[in-house]
C-alpha cells in the first residue's frame, strides 16, 4: 500500500478561514457605517458654515451705517432666521457689537444652530470697518 500524500486543505482549516474571513469582512462594513455618518455630519458643518458666510457676505455688502443688530433681544423674543436644508432645520442669528475698542469698527457674531442627534452650533466673527463717508 501507498502512502496517502497529505496535499491540499482540510475542511476544518477551510472553515478557519472563512471564519476570519467573515470577521474581517463584518469589521469593514462596520467601518463603512462609521464613515457613512461622519460624512453626514460633515455634510451638515459644511452646510451651517455656508450658511454663516452667505450672512457675512450679505452683512459685507450693507453700507456701514445700516449694519445693526437685526433683532435685538429686548424687541424680539425668537431672533433667528430658520432654514429648512436638506431636512435639517437650521437657525441663524446675527448679532453686531458696535462699542468695539476701536472707532468705526462694528464686531459682527454669526452663529447658526442645529439640531442632529444633539444640538450643534457654527459660530463665525468678523469685524467690520468704516469705508469713510
Amino acid at each position: 500500500m501507498k502512502p496517502l500524500n497529505d496535499k491540499g486543505f482540510s475542511l476544518i482549516e477551510l472553515l478557519i478561514a472563512v471564519t476570519i474571513l467573515a470577521f474581517g469582512l463584518l469589521a469593514v462594513a462596520g467601518l463603512q457605517a462609521t464613515a457613512i455618518k461622519g460624512n453626514s455630519h460633515g455634510s451638515t458643518i459644511s452646510q451651517a458654515t455656508s450658511l454663516a458666510e452667505d450672512r457675512i457676505e450679505e452683512i459685507r455688502n450693507m453700507d456701514y451705517a445700516d449694519i445693526y443688530n437685526p433683532n435685538p433681544p429686548t424687541t424680539d423674543p425668537n431672533p433667528y432666521i430658520e432654514s429648512n436644508v436638506n431636512g435639517t432645520i437650521y437657525s441663524r442669528e446675527t448679532f453686531v457689537e458696535v462699542d468695539t475698542p476701536v472707532a468705526d469698527l462694528k464686531r459682527v457674531t454669526i452663529t447658526v444652530r442645529w439640531v442632529s442627534k444633539g444640538p450643534h452650533q457654527v459660530i463665525l466673527r468678523t469685524i467690520v470697518a468704516n469705508g469713510g463717508e
